[in-house]
């Protein structure tokens, strides 16, 4: 998607028909509007995701006012009255012009709730518009409404994206992006669908009883097993919000003097807790696996032996190996001639001679097969001890492992004792809150651990339950139809699953990988991004030997969010590629509209973001006060600028102390007219 115009006629502020013309050039792809606070620039953010999806911001005031106030007042009663937002932009090399009207005829000084109604026209190469159906469905092929939030963003809000609950905008926008909602749909509804064909089932005489009291458990379990995720998803938020606390008042801890070397010390060692702790999980893991894949050697003590002794006996009788082989004896009798050259005519005492050989010959299959088998067994007993010897091993090292989680934590927990003694007030406070706050934690993670423990009976209860309602004898063709449906629906829920995870986690890898090369670009500190296998954003200070927690200030925080949409947008325009992708996602190339993008920076993170936004996306355009981001634009962003807009605020007011004008190119321009006739804003394209 490229921008092209934006056209407002009486929408909200801007009375009368104006438009903002985008840059296109490649080289110069910056349009820069400047407003002051609350002249109009959060207006025209929202007018993208009006005219497009028919939303507006929630830090929009009045949003049912859409009509222009002036207007709408000087109008006399039962005048029809019009407002309209119109989005001209190019797609997959195809120009459309979408438009949003809303009418209301005045009844009084309010407006009444609006109606838009939403058009879309396709500009054909003659230059003739052709009017498309299914408006809405086709903008959100092009960009998805859960998508525009990262393309059309708030720079005071997007920040929200590596806090607390971000991960889960991070994971739908992931979803989205692969195009993969209607797979999510069928993963959760194929279960529902499979339960109800089962009560479509009928069974034989009294197997339908037993049919319906089976029917009836199966419910009651979904309803408990529903019961048992609540629980487990409410403690894992619950989890989330302490890690948070806890991340926060670790943090703290390193701004403490008092504190500082201990908390360095405490990172470490937890850090040596966790790489030790995956390490014994994969040692139990591995263990788990030698068991299940060779335990049985240790009950097939004598078994070997036996076998061995009887091929031996075999040999010693002359059976193995066959002094002759069947198949040679049968061709010979066949062929009717001795390989001597004697005939072999039926009855004959020479025929017979041969014949009374057939019983002793070996079938060469069979024999292969003794061979084979003995080879096999032979070898059983060194992979017993070899087993044995790899489950000593593995007992070792887990003991080992073992010991160093227990002198870890014991070090832990002699840090905590340390901090809790040390004479500042505040390291004790902080030091008891944070160990307050952990106990909470381990307390949730119990919870969880119960009710997963408690979800997997009841899984595989359900699984017994539906596998004994599938086994219920049909009454008739029409019911085995039926069961078979019901196999392949859940054989697809299994499959789609397992697409669906491993989709999600491909492009969350090629996703983290795009954020580190964008944040790297422009970042001022050695700090690491990543995002997380559950799409949390995270930032790690590498300066030092240990990987530690950054800690994160607006400034990083703007930065990793950008560099996610950055990375959004890199994966857009990569899935272009014919075949990239097996089920068609969101793909192209997009811009993106940011309001309030250099907000409460301070001048370093100013001028890296200037430097930064060129980078995330083909196209850019930012609304912004002149207060917080002129000298940036002009030291930074100048030669990237190939549109600049002034959006002149217009207020009776005449008792306040405003900028009047604001000189850009050498020219001046009208900023803020105090004492004017009407209340709103004008857009003024500057010139060169």
């Amino acid at each position: 998607m490229r921008l092209i115009a934006l056209e407002l006629e009486n929408f909200r502020p801007f009375q009368g028909n104006q438009k903002i013309t985008f840059a296109q050039d490649q080289d110069q792809n910056v349009t820069v509007l400047y407003g002051t606070n609350g002249g109009g620039k959060t207006t025209l953010l929202n007018a993208f995701t009006w005219a497009l999806y028919g939303i507006l911001g929630s830090d929009l005031e009045s949003p049912d006012q859409l009509i222009n106030s002036t207007l709408w007042n000087s109008a006399p009663n039962g005048t029809l009255l019009t407002a309209s937002v119109s989005v001209e932009f190019e797609h997959a090399d195809r120009r459309y012009i979408t438009k949003r009207v809303v009418k209301a005829t005045k009844r009084s000084s309010t407006q009444p709730r609006p109606k838009p109604e939403l058009h879309l026209w396709r500009r054909e190469t003659d230059g003739r518009l052709e009017s498309l159906p299914d408006a809405r469905g086709q903008i959100s092929n092009i960009l998805p409404e859960r998508l525009s939030r990262f393309f059309f963003v708030n720079g005071e809000r997007i920040e929200g994206l590596v806090k607390r609950g971000g991960e889960d905008e991070v994971q739908e926008a992931v979803k989205t992006m692969l195009g993969l909602e209607a797979m999510e749909r069928a993963v959760n509804h194929l279960p529902r669908v499979a339960d109800k064909l089962r009560r479509n089932v009928k069974a034989k005489g009294a197997a339908q009883d037993r049919l319906q009291d089976l029917l009836k458990e199966l419910s009651g379990t979904d309803q408990e097993l529903q019961n048992q995720q609540r629980r487990a998803n409410n403690a894992r938020r619950e989890i989330k919000h302490l890690d948070e606390e806890v991340k926060r008042l670790n943090l703290l801890m390193t701004q403490l003097a008092d504190a500082k070397e201990l908390q360095h010390q405490r990172y470490r060692l937890n850090e040596d807790l966790r790489r030790t702790t995956l390490t014994r999980e994969a040692r139990e893991k591995e263990r788990e696996e030698t068991v299940a894949n060779s335990g049985f050697l240790s009950f097939l003590p004598t078994l070997p032996d036996r076998i061995v002794e009887v091929c031996d006996a075999l040999r010693e009788r002359g059976d193995l190996p066959a002094p002759l082989k069947a198949t040679f004896i049968d061709d010979l009798l066949e062929r009717g001639t001795c390989i001597c050259g004697t005939r072999l005519m039926a009855g004959s005492s020479h025929r017979a001679a041969l014949e009374t050989w057939r019983p002793r010959g070996g079938v060469a299959e069979v024999e292969g097969s003794w061979n084979q088998l003995k080879g096999t067994v032979v070898s059983i007993g060194e992979q017993r001890e070899q087993m044995h010897k790899s489950l000593k091993e593995h007992d070792e090292q887990i003991a080992d492992l073992e010991e160093q989680e227990r002198r870890l934590n014991s070090r832990i927990s002699e840090i905590s004792i340390e901090l809790k003694r040390m004479p500042s007030e505040q390291v004790v406070q902080t030091e008891e809150k944070l160990q307050s706050v952990i106990d909470a934690r381990d307390e949730k993670h119990k919870d969880v651990g119960a009710a997963e423990a408690e979800i997997k009976g009841l899984e595989k209860k359900r699984a017994d339950l539906t596998a004994s309602i599938d086994k219920l004898s049909a009454t008739d063709a029409a019911t085995r139809r039926i069961q078979t449906r019901i196999g392949a629906v859940d054989q697809a829920a299994v499959a789609l699953s397992k697409i669906l995870d491993i989709l999600s986690h491909g492009v969350r890898r090629r996703l983290d990988s795009r954020i580190q090369n964008l944040y790297n670009l422009v970042s001022l500190k050695s700090y690491q991004p990543e995002l997380t296998s559950d799409f949390e954003l995270e930032l790690w200070d590498t300066s030092t030997a240990d990987r530690l927690p950054a800690p994160k200030s607006t400034g990083e925080n703007m930065l990793l969010s950008l560099a996610f949409v950055g990375s959004l947008i890199g994966e857009a325009r990569d899935s272009e590629t014919p075949n990239r992708n097996f089920i068609k996602g969101v793909s192209g190339d997009f811009p993106v509209v940011m309001d309030a993008v250099f907000g409460s920076l301070d001048d370093d993170y100013r001028r890296a973001v200037a430097d930064f936004l060129p980078q995330v996306a083909s196209q850019v355009i930012i609304l912004t006060s002149k207060a917080q981001a002129g000298e940036v634009i002009e030291s930074q962003l100048r030669p990237r600028v190939g549109k600049q807009y002034v959006i002149t605020t217009h207020t009776t007011k005449s008792d306040i102390d405003a900028t009047p004008e604001l000189v850009l190119n050498g020219r001046s321009y009208p900023y803020q007219v105090v004492g004017s006739d009407r209340t709103g804003a004008q857009i003024t394209e500057v010139r060169d």
